[in-house]
């Protein structure tokens, strides 16, 4: 399209209302209205749906016709392996609420905590719940470790006082040597100093 428009604004034998109409004419066929995309869309969807539902109906054929294929010996066996893939489901079913108790004291996201309970679920229980502990105890030291080196670091950080005037005995000596402001000063700020000194 873009080809055929500059064609169009390059033709010089075409007046302006000429080009107005080629390019009118370029959009009617190349454009193609909401209303009109929007029902392709829904055709699309339907046949899609259509199609999987002819997918599906297709594999159940297929899956009865291999049934009535199988002996009774293997009719036996697959009921077998069926029931034994819905407990080893349900066994890690329950492996992850399990994983999801423990861990979800330390973890508080959600996806991760999914991801998680996921990848260490398996269908013995108990082997699950140890190894969410040990996550949980893991991740509990290094909180533990990291929250102490950050007290550590601030009481490190923390400027020790310094000794002054004010930490120093007071002595007739000394008051004596003070001018008058300071020892006026000196009277109201430690009146029971200023006992001490003179009585």
């Amino acid at each position: 399209m873009d080809e055929e428009l500059s064609n169009v604004l390059g033709n010089e034998e075409l007046d302006s209302n000429a080009k107005t109409e080629a390019i009118k004419k370029l959009i009617e066929d190349n454009y193609v209205s909401t209303e009109k995309y929007s029902h392709e869309v829904e055709n699309v969807k339907k046949e899609n749906k259509q199609l999987k539902s002819d997918i599906k109906a297709k594999n159940t054929e297929i899956e009865g016709y291999k049934n009535s294929q199988l002996t009774d010996d293997q009719k036996k066996q697959k009921e077998l392996e069926d029931i034994a893939n819905t407990k080893r489901d349900l066994a890690i079913e329950r492996s992850q609420i399990q994983a999801e108790k423990i861990l979800s004291k330390v973890i508080t996201d959600d996806k991760e905590l999914e991801c998680l309970v996921k990848d260490i679920s398996k269908e013995d229980i108990e082997a699950t719940k140890l190894l969410a502990q040990n996550i949980v105890n893991t991740i509990t030291k290094q909180k533990e470790a990291t929250e102490a080196k950050i007290r550590e670091e601030l009481i490190n950080d923390t400027p020790k006082p310094t000794g002054g005037e004010a930490d120093e005995v007071m002595t007739k000596d000394k008051f004596s040597k003070l001018s008058y402001n300071e020892q006026v000063k000196f009277k109201i700020e430690n009146p029971e100093g200023y006992k001490q000194l003179f009585n």
